[in-house]
């Protein structure tokens, strides 16, 4: 009977053990649920956030974009100021006044342009180079062959990128 009782104490103890290791299973697998639960959420906010931040770099490209010349006109304000007041007073000055305003804007304009790395191509008496002048006709002049002895609008660079070539004359030599 001792042995029938002993078992009885084994399987007992078995059984106990067994149902405190499915206990501790069942904790753990509670444990790792709300872990992958929290780790489920914090993708999402994640992935909300990066979605935000693509939104929000599109529509600052498209500002940038929209508003890149914003600087560009503001420096031209001024100039157009000072064509508009000499414009303005034309009846009230003499020639000359007209002439050191038109030179006053001239110098603004050309301040503008250096300070937007925007420069002109010299073409007067230069080489013919058809990189940086067009050619609108030739002319026989006391000049030597190929070289520009007009120009019909100055050609300019930004930078170094042809933004028009300069338009020129270019002399045949003595006939």
């Amino acid at each position: 009977m001792n042995a029938k009782k002993n078992t009885k104490s084994i399987k007992k103890t078995k059984k106990n053990t067994n149902n405190k290791k499915d206990d501790k299973n069942l904790i753990l697998i509670k444990d790792l649920e709300l872990k992958l639960e929290d780790q489920k959420t914090k993708n999402i906010k994640l992935l909300a956030e990066f979605d935000n931040y693509q939104k929000r770099t599109i529509l600052e490209r498209e500002n940038s974009r929209k508003y890149d010349g914003l600087n560009l006109i503001k420096d031209l304000l001024p100039i157009f100021d000072d064509i508009d007041r000499t414009i303005n007073h034309k009846d009230d000055v003499n020639t000359d006044s007209v002439v050191e305003a038109i030179n006053m804007i001239n110098s603004k304009v050309q301040n503008f342009l250096s300070k937007n790395s925007i420069t002109k191509i010299e073409a007067l008496k230069e080489d013919f180079n058809p990189v940086y002048h067009e050619a609108l006709l030739q002319q026989e002049s006391t000049a030597e062959e190929g070289k520009v002895i007009e120009e019909y609008e100055k050609g300019y660079l930004y930078h170094d990128k042809i933004i028009r070539h300069s338009k020129v004359v270019v002399s045949k030599g003595k006939n």
